[in-house]
């Protein structure tokens, strides 16, 4: 992690991600659109060399993709989404907010992967039966405000679902900062 990114984090209101860790958190999309991609490559070679041995025209193949590629669409937008932090306005003093904040982590198993003052990152690593690979908790603290973004762990296998995880872990440190404003 590269101490720009922090600032860049705090600007955009987004996760900045490697691009490998981008790769695998797009996969899904990837993963879609692959079978369009082999359609292009034919295309292709039928359009340069005027090969073609195919029983289906190259129209009712792109038909037989328009799902594909519409789930592609609906997928990117999901996970992009998923990159946007949760904020929570907050009057809480620094070593209240890191008091709160290890009192959560310590409740739902966060294993420490960057620690600083105003900036964390945790990952979780559930049992098999759990439905999760884990999950990556990024936590910047930024004067009277709290960001808070869970997604599945971009260092472990691609998923897309969390099986509620990632929403759980927002939320319970999300009300643990509300409750102590009170």
């Amino acid at each position: 992690m590269k101490k720009e990114w922090v600032e860049i984090m705090k600007t955009t209101g987004r996760i900045k991600l490697s691009w490998l860790d981008l790769l695998t958190h797009y996969l899904i999309v990837i993963f879609l659109l692959q079978p369009l991609l082999f359609l292009s490559f034919f295309w292709l070679k039928h359009f340069l060399t005027g090969e073609y041995t195919g029983e289906r025209t190259f129209k009712e193949m792109f038909l037989v993709q328009i799902p594909f590629i519409i789930l592609a669409v609906v997928f990117f937008f999901i996970q992009h989404k998923r990159l946007n932090f949760k904020q929570i306005q907050t009057s809480l003093s620094i070593d209240l907010i890191q008091i709160l904040i290890k009192t959560t982590a310590n409740e739902l198993e966060w294993i420490p992967f960057i620690n600083t003052k105003y900036y964390k990152v945790f990952k979780t690593y559930p049992k098999w039966y759990t439905g999760s690979w884990g999950e990556q908790i990024t936590i910047i603290i930024d004067n009277d405000k709290v960001m808070i973004n869970s997604i599945c762990d971009p260092d472990k296998r691609a998923s897309v679902v969390s099986v509620g995880r990632n929403r759980k872990n927002m939320r319970c440190l999300i009300e643990k900062i509300k409750n102590a404003n009170l």
